[in-house]
């Protein structure tokens, strides 16, 4: 065992996330990567990029999107047609090749225009702003609808369970805080009215899978109109208090980065205070490093370290982490260019 690994055994050791069972507390996280074709499927590549990193304990599938979301976007991985399914059947069934777990992140841009001249800059997967549009109630039963259905799609491509992207400040995310949601109906208002979105789609969710195969990632310290938010805790507290009582398979939680703090968020909520309202299993995220995860993991402020960036770069990030091998850079001019390189033609730690 590698002077790392035996300082550290918390990365290693398996565990359980509900009804889903890792070798390992090295999770992929959720990361857009622009690949798909024309019809919004996932192709040979994709499958080929997420097999080359199923020695992680998890793989979260970058966004996929529940409904379609309009002209004017990049090309978003989709999941409504039987095209879009075949392609994330063939993705899935190449993870699970290679002894593999992966779960779909779910996602939705709803009704939304563009903060600057309609135009998306490049890179606006990073999260450059798009401010939604006022949704009618039909939207809103829609949206849950199409969850629901998208949960029902996953199931049948054979992922190992789902996860709800109601962070990063996006659509989903709004609803939930007081300083972007300016309702006066049952969705706006009231903390109950406000969280009621989010717990309506994980319901949907938990219909199709059963609680022990659903997650859902939250982003409790990303600004609200360039500020912090001030109501954070009271809200992400009622709401994980929510979600326990549903006994999800786990919480996937973003901490404050450098990008949430250039954009007013401060210091952010601290992993270890959002803790206390949850009993249950809490991945944590947030431009770790192994040491960082090493003692997140020791201080038990959370179960899991998700892992981005390295990830693109060291598709056998476990075994380099577990070896206490270097890591390949990664190349930003890559995040969102077309083909394989930066892609899957990252190398492997030699032995």
């Amino acid at each position: 065992m590698s002077e790392l690994s035996s300082q550290s055994p918390a990365l290693f050791e398996p565990l359980e996330l509900g009804a889903l069972r890792l070798p390992n507390r090295i999770v992929m996280a959720p990361m857009s990567r622009l690949r798909v074709g024309a019809d919004l499927s996932p192709g040979a590549l994709t499958a080929r990029y997420y097999a080359q990193r199923a020695s992680a304990g998890l793989i979260i599938s970058e966004s996929i999107m529940v409904a379609p979301y309009g002209d004017g976007y990049p090309a978003l991985p989709a999941i409504w047609t039987p095209e879009q399914q075949q392609g994330w059947s063939r993705v899935v069934a190449a993870v699970h090749g290679e002894q593999g777990r992966i779960v779909a992140q779910l996602s939705t841009i709803g009704k939304a225009r563009f903060d600057t001249d309609g135009k998306l800059p490049f890179g606006w997967a990073m999260g450059s702003p798009l401010t939604p549009q006022d949704l009618q109630l039909s939207d809103i039963v829609a949206m849950v609808t199409a969850f629901a259905t998208a949960a029902a799609a996953a199931k049948a491509c054979g992922f190992d369970g789902v996860e709800i992207h109601n962070g990063n400040g996006f659509l989903l995310d709004r609803f939930l805080r007081p300083g972007s949601n300016a309702r006066s109906d049952q969705y706006g208002g009231p903390i109950e009215n406000r969280l009621r979105l989010t717990l309506e789609i994980v319901d949907a969710a938990i219909a199709v899978w059963g609680p022990g195969r659903v997650g859902i990632r939250l982003s409790p310290s990303a600004p609200v109109n360039g500020a912090a938010d001030p109501d954070g805790l009271a809200t992400f507290g009622r709401l994980l208090e929510e979600l326990d009582r549903r006994a999800l398979s786990y919480i996937h939680l973003t901490r404050a980065s450098p990008e949430d703090r250039q954009q007013g968020a401060g210091d952010g909520i601290a992993l270890s205070q959002l803790r206390r309202h949850f009993s249950g299993k809490i991945i944590g995220a947030g431009e770790f490093d192994r040491e960082g995860a090493a003692s997140a993991l020791a201080d038990m402020q959370v179960d899991a370290v998700a892992f981005g960036r390295p990830f693109i770069a060291n598709p056998d990030l476990p075994r380099r982490f577990a070896l206490g091998a270097a890591l390949h850079p990664v190349d930003p001019a890559t995040f969102y260019s077309a083909g394989e390189h930066g892609y899957t033609d990252y190398p492997v730690a030699a032995v």
